[in-house]
């Protein structure tokens, strides 16, 4: 299995490369932010949009381009399962997109560290606690299950990132109706977003197990 993981890492090293620019803007930002005060909220309002560019760089180009490319006769005709191909390469994205969220949380914690606010503020609380991790790899199995399903990028990465901006929109309305603790609903959602990944996994799966 470390073999594939080896193999599957090398296949994502752009989509890394490019998560990690897109951090170092985020840290451009929190900076400018501290030395301008009138700038104040600014990374905070840029922070949601870390799991827009994961669904949309890393999770809709993983199978879709291997359909484009034909790559994906190579993989699936060798000793490897595709079940077990799904598995690589869904790990490796998956530890780089909690990664990402690692450090953007730390960026918002330490950089701006009295920025928070009032904890049910949608900016604050969609940056903080265990939201944002699932929110992170339920946007990527969103764009891995639409690349799958329609085998192009062109398709699944604008509707990726049409669905993920929905879907907060949609969480931020929900949060209003009820009236819970943050940790509470922190919880409650973290659980929703992940059983909502387990499902577009096993999508993703049953579209290349059902693949000639």
């Amino acid at each position: 299995m470390s073999g594939l993981l080896w193999v599957a890492w090398r296949g994502q090293r752009a989509q890394a490369a490019a998560i990690a620019a897109l951090l170092l803007l985020y840290g451009a930002a929190a900076t400018i932010e501290r030395l301008e005060p009138d700038l104040s909220g600014l990374t905070f309002q840029l922070a949601g949009l870390l799991a827009g560019a994961i669904c949309l760089i890393w999770g809709a180009p993983l199978i879709a381009r291997e359909f484009e490319a034909g790559t994906h006769k190579l993989a699936w005709t060798q000793s490897v399962s595709r079940g077990r191909w799904l598995v690589a390469v869904l790990a490796v994205a998956a530890a780089g997109a909690l990664a990402a969220t690692a450090v953007l949380s730390a960026v918002l914690t330490w950089f701006l560290p009295d920025a928070g606010g009032d904890p049910m503020a949608w900016r604050y609380y969609e940056s903080h606690g265990p939201v944002p991790y699932a929110r992170a790899l339920l946007a990527l199995t969103l764009g891995v299950a639409l690349g799958a399903v329609t085998r192009h990028t062109r398709i699944a990465m604008p509707l990726s990132v049409l669905l993920v901006g929905t879907g907060q929109l949609a969480c931020r309305a929900l949060r209003e109706r009820f009236d819970l603790p943050f940790w509470t609903l922190q919880w409650a959602e973290t659980a929703a977003h992940l059983a909502l990944a387990l499902v577009l996994t096993a999508i993703a799966h049953a579209a290349i197990r059902h693949r000639a």
